[in-house]
């Protein structure tokens, strides 16, 4: 499959992953709620057609009404105002206004609703950004270690053999034999270990970038190896500044508020009485009328007396609404904060970490080579050579999980701040060109040129309309 960059692998894991579809799937579905409660502030236009036919005719009669009783009917004379068999078209148009106000206070809301769809699409991309980084470099440590553990394996095994046959052959005392056999017994147990939690790292990367199992693939920085610390570009006040602009929890409990906002003007505007605007054309086929087309408007109002009880009870569930969802806002604000200033701390100990596991490393390292050097000149047994390979490799796996680990707390802290590595429109993006644009814009923020990519409009403003709201997000 090749060589794949921890570019691409973020790249892979974004368009492949399940979790991000599937937000995406919910955004899309918002956004077609957003445009059927948009047809809702239309108004009704209804055609109909009718044929009607009866076996005789619908003859009728009259007599006078006096002092409260109809008077007797004798020798009736009928009359006849309709035909047997008749055809009737009417097309009627009808408006409520109480109706469209309601829709288009609804429309606001899933306009609202849509953009916390967007967000938590942005969070799942934030997640996954931050999950793949995790998982690469700790498959490039596997990747580097596991050609190691084999050769040192062997040898262990090697040597675990010829103490048995000296034991054997009671070349050295018993006791001293199994004290060396029980040092490279704990030696393999150590590889094995190691081994083991090494081998799944590199399934571990190829799940998150929906890649088969089994499938062979190189990582770069196995090849080249650069254990360079990255440097924050950004002070602590900046950090919370765009974090408070940025970050998507923050962004959907602005929506969210709006969306309590709006619940209670709906809830007022239900309380309003009902408006019913009415128009329409209508034809008859009936020869006895004299007009057999004609035009109808008509209005009507109608209010249920008993919401006037109601109103109390709207206004202090209204309070209660956005009194919460203001305490939600403050709530997440605080916790947004405090997760950039240990983000910040996070990655301080980290590169601490990873600068006293190098120089461990380098005297690990040093060691190595003088027990190697006393090897051959047999000033030094094969024990203490097996030893300090392990010791070494076991620095070396520490120096790695540490640099890991500073790679992992520098992108925590974009992530903290609400930094978008992944751009919004990536659905229609190449694989190679959605690679490069993950570079490019990391290399940028590294710049100190932060280009995050939200698009959402900024808290505080309102938007036009249901639609409005809608195309300010990418």
């Amino acid at each position: 499959m090749g060589t794949i960059t921890l570019d691409e692998a973020i790249a892979r894991a974004v368009r492949n992953n399940r979790d991000k579809k599937l937000k995406a799937l919910e955004s899309a579905l918002a956004q077609g709620q957003i445009e059927l409660v948009q047809h809702e502030m239309l108004p009704s236009l209804t055609a109909s057609a009718g044929y009607s036919e009866r076996s005789n005719y619908a003859a009728s009669s009259s007599v006078t009404f006096e002092n409260g009783e109809p008077s007797p009917l004798s020798d009736p004379t009928y009359s006849v105002s309709q035909e047997k068999v008749r055809t009737t078209a009417d097309i009627a148009f009808t408006w409520n206004v109480l109706d469209f106000g309601l829709s288009y206070v609804r429309a606001k809301q899933h306009a609202d609703r849509y953009l916390i769809t967007r967000e938590r699409e942005r969070k799942v991309a934030h997640n996954i950004s931050q999950e793949v980084r995790a998982a690469y470099w700790r498959a490039v440590s596997a990747d580097r270690l596991l050609k190691k553990i084999a050769p040192l394996s062997e040898q262990a095994a090697a040597a675990l053999e010829d103490s048995r046959r000296v034991e054997d052959l009671r070349l050295r005392s018993p006791l001293e034999a199994l004290y060396y056999q029980r040092e490279l017994l704990d030696i393999l147990r150590s590889l094995q270990s190691l081994r083991q939690d090494l081998m799944n790292s590199k399934t571990e990367l190829a799940s998150l970038m929906g890649l088969k199992p089994g499938t062979e693939f190189d990582l770069w920085d196995v090849q080249s190896p650069r254990f360079e610390v990255p440097e924050l570009a950004l002070d602590v006040a900046q950090m919370e500044e765009l974090a408070l602009q940025h970050r998507p929890e923050l962004l959907e409990t602005h929506y969210q508020k709006r969306i309590s906002a709006a619940e209670t003007r709906a809830a007022l505007l239900d309380l309003l009485p009902g408006i019913s605007l009415t128009a329409g054309a209508y034809t008859d086929s009936n020869d006895y009328l004299l007009n057999q087309d004609w035009t109808s408007v008509g209005a009507q109002i109608s209010w249920n007396l008993f919401d006037v009880f109601r109103l109390g009870a709207e206004r202090r569930m209204a309070k209660t609404r956005e009194a919460l969802a203001e305490e939600q806002r403050l709530a997440t604000s605080m916790a947004v904060l405090t997760q950039v200033h240990l983000s910040t701390i996070r990655y301080q100990q980290a590169v601490q970490s990873f600068e006293l596991a190098d120089r461990y490393l380098d005297v690990a390292s040093r060691i190595n080579d003088q027990t190697v050097n006393n090897a051959r000149l047999e000033r030094s047994s094969e024990l203490d050579l097996i030893r300090e390979s392990l010791n070494t490799l076991l620095a070396e796996l520490r120096r790695d999980v540490a640099y890991a680990d500073v790679q992992n707390s520098y992108g925590r802290i974009y992530t903290t701040i609400g930094m978008d590595l992944v751009p919004q429109d990536y659905a229609g993006e190449s694989l190679p060109s959605l690679t490069r644009q993950i570079s490019e814009r990391f290399e940028q923020w590294q710049r100190g040129e932060l280009v995050s990519g939200v698009q959402a409009e900024p808290a505080g403003t309102e938007p036009a309309d249901a639609a409005g709201s809608v195309d300010k997000v990418g």
